[in-house]
């Protein structure tokens, strides 16, 4: 049969002949129709998998002669040529014999009036916005992927190494551009609504998130490449799928180009679902900004700030807290870019709106006291940065209790400081109270407290211990 075997069936034609005796094999009531069986052949271009097709729909339906699939085929093909000619043109196009055979399977199952025609017909419209391999049940109620048995005994899907099933990219093209039937929205819908919600309850710090990401992924991009110009009622779950496919990339696959495209996919569907002006549309802009700055490409990335700076203005107005987490974050870049003066500026401007609209004792006035240090430090101003890491510290222990995380990052920043003055009893000191906190507060396995065990040696050694 014509399962497991579409690895083989190249787009090229074949030869007649073989492709007589792949008819014959599969199809073996036509025995003695070797005159029809060229003729349909030779009508179907000899493509491998109009052929596959074909033969299937004869065994499946005991069609007694080529001839009688043939006229059969005539039948259903006037309507179906207006179509295909309506529709968008594309390089290296499928030929119109193989959308009469799509169609003609089609038009049975349509026929039979049954739950499970109708199930199989519903189940590949779906299938036809998702990749092509690996389609596996997870992505499918019970009672849909029940149908999945009818779309394999007419070669509409075939098992997939991968897992699942496999439609191939050809049948899809013709179920979305003329098979529809008026139910493209519904079933892109619930391609949409069942990927977000695979994607959203991910753990991310799970190793085996990796793999399984890595097939939704491939399934989100898919969907998403056909639903640019989809209702806007389901732009909002695209730009929210994208959105999370976009963060498993960039946080677990480290695949960033793949995140920004997720990411630009998300932003435009939010566009037009709430505007462009929306808080959630400069957000995501500030996702693809830290993305690029992660890569070292920080003129793009402050490019991409300065795109969300001017949304959330617009949203928020200038003194918002958001504005002040921009500046903050376009601060870090400018730092990383060795411009410190720059650098200082944002920070400032992010301690003003902090001060004025969260008040002085906030954790985010220490977060901004922190930012400023660390241009102190770096531009070798030890004093200035000690006395701000002491002042964010204290912010963090008042809101915060003397047992937080936070403070013991504070901790190691001072800590450092007095190392890099060769301090180094009072940095051990420091370094130790931030691996007690850590080791309270998350665990003696945990990669923070594995850093602070490094900083620890690295003072032992200086100590020549």
């Amino acid at each position: 049969g014509g399962a497991g075997n579409w690895g083989k069936l190249a787009l090229e034609g074949m030869a007649e002949a073989e492709a007589c005796a792949w008819v014959l094999r599969q199809v073996e009531a036509w025995a003695g129709e070797q005159a029809g069986v060229l003729e349909l052949v030779r009508k179907l271009g000899c493509l491998p998998l109009a052929i596959e097709q074909a033969a299937a729909f004869a065994r499946e339906y005991s069609i007694e002669t080529p001839a009688l699939y043939l006229a059969e085929q005539a039948k259903s093909s006037s309507k179906l040529r207006v179509q295909w000619e309506k529709r968008r043109k594309r390089d290296g196009e499928y030929a119109f014999s193989f959308a009469e055979v799509i169609s003609l399977t089609f038009g049975r199952l349509i026929e039979a009036d049954d739950d499970d025609s109708f199930g199989a017909i519903n189940l590949l419209r779906k299938m036809a916005f998702l990749h092509s391999e690996g389609i596996q049940k997870d992505l499918f109620q019970d009672e849909e992927w029940m149908h999945v048995s009818a779309l394999k005994r007419h070669s509409l899907v075939v098992d997939s190494p991968l897992g699942g099933v496999s439609v191939h990219a050809l049948t899809q093209q013709v179920v979305r551009e003329l098979l529809m039937g008026g139910s493209k929205a519904t079933a892109l819908g619930g391609v949409l609504e069942t990927l977000n919600a695979k994607m959203s309850k991910f753990k991310h710090d799970r190793p085996v998130t990796y793999f399984v990401g890595r097939r939704y992924v491939r399934h989100v991009k898919a969907a998403a490449s056909h639903a640019l110009d989809c209702p806007v009622r389901q732009a909002t779950v695209l730009a929210s799928l994208c959105q999370l496919a976009g963060f498993f990339l960039s946080t677990v696959s480290c695949s960033f180009a793949e995140a920004l495209e997720m990411h630009h996919i998300s932003v435009s569907a939010r566009s037009r679902a709430y505007g462009p002006d929306d808080v959630d549309v400069a957000n995501t802009y500030t996702t693809m900004a830290a993305i690029y700055a992660k890569q070292g490409e920080y003129a793009e990335a402050l490019l991409v700030y300065e795109k969300s700076k001017a949304v959330m203005i617009k949203a928020r107005g200038h003194e918002d807290v958001l504005v002040a987490v921009l500046y903050n974050e376009m601060a870090t870049v400018k730092e990383k870019q060795g411009k410190y003066t720059d650098a200082m500026e944002l920070h400032e401007k992010s301690l003003a709106i902090r001060n004025k609209m969260l008040g002085h004792d906030h954790v985010e006035v220490a977060t901004s006291y922190t930012g400023i240090a660390k241009i102190y430090q770096a531009q070798g101003k030890l004093v200035e940065a000690l006395e701000l890491y002491e002042k964010s510290k204290a912010i963090k222990i008042n809101a915060l209790g003397h047992d937080h995380v936070d403070v013991a990052m504070s901790y190691n920043n001072i800590a450092n400081m007095y190392q890099t003055q060769g301090k180094l009893v009072e940095a051990l000191e420091l370094y130790e109270k931030s691996k007690a906190i850590k080791i309270n507060a998350l665990g003696h396995d945990h990669v923070d407290v594995a850093m602070s065990y490094n900083n620890i040696a690295n003072i032992y050694q200086k100590q020549g211990k």
